[in-house]
């Protein structure tokens, strides 16, 4: 029983998704009424800006697809609201580029805060292992201050290294899921 079940759970994808095994591609499919469903109503701009939610499911098809495997998403409407499927395709990649350039903005404010964060650290550090060298008779209040020191230089350490470390990694299998992972997609009228 167990043994049918992990079985069942490793391949559950195929009980959601079309997979092609021999190409490593899996097929995925989003339907909405007109463009401007996945476009975001307050932002008023030159080319229309995908909204959130439209991205956070683009996020979610690299999670949903096998390991490995590829995505092929095909985004359908009812009617086109005037534009051609060529158009876009055009939007949507220059909405990826968009968000790749933001997250890189993000990512470099966040690096010099972790560097910050970092400097701070080694600050603490340094006064910490100073005053516990030359406090020699400090009793509890030496130990209450060094205990408080301790803490913060941890909290700073962790801080940037969780910065520099797992939110940059997390950015950077996002974008080279964007860049490796789409197989194709393609925007078309039912």
């Amino acid at each position: 029983m167990t043994h049918r079940w992990i079985k069942e759970y490793q391949n559950i994808e195929k009980d959601f998704f079309e997979l092609d095994e021999a190409a490593k591609i899996a097929f995925m499919r989003l339907e909405f009424a007109k463009p401007s469903d996945i476009f975001d109503a307050n932002s008023i701009t030159k080319t229309p800006v995908l909204n959130d939610d439209f991205l956070e499911w683009i996020k979610a098809a690299f999670e949903y697809a096998p390991r490995g495997y590829r995505i092929d998403l095909s985004v359908c409407f009812e009617g086109l609201e005037g534009y051609a499927e060529d158009d876009l395709e055009r939007i949507f990649a220059k909405n990826l580029v968009l968000e790749a350039k933001r997250t890189i903005n993000q990512s470099w404010r966040k690096d010099i805060i972790a560097w910050n964060l970092l400097g701070l650290g080694f600050l603490l550090l340094g006064s910490m292992l100073l005053m516990t060298g030359l406090w020699k008779d400090g009793g509890v209040a030496k130990e209450i201050v060094s205990y408080v020191f301790d803490i913060a230089t941890t909290v700073t350490f962790w801080e940037a290294l969780t910065i520099l470390i797992v939110e940059n990694k997390e950015r950077r299998d996002l974008n080279r899921n964007f860049i490796r992972k789409f197989a194709r997609i393609s925007f078309r009228k039912k």
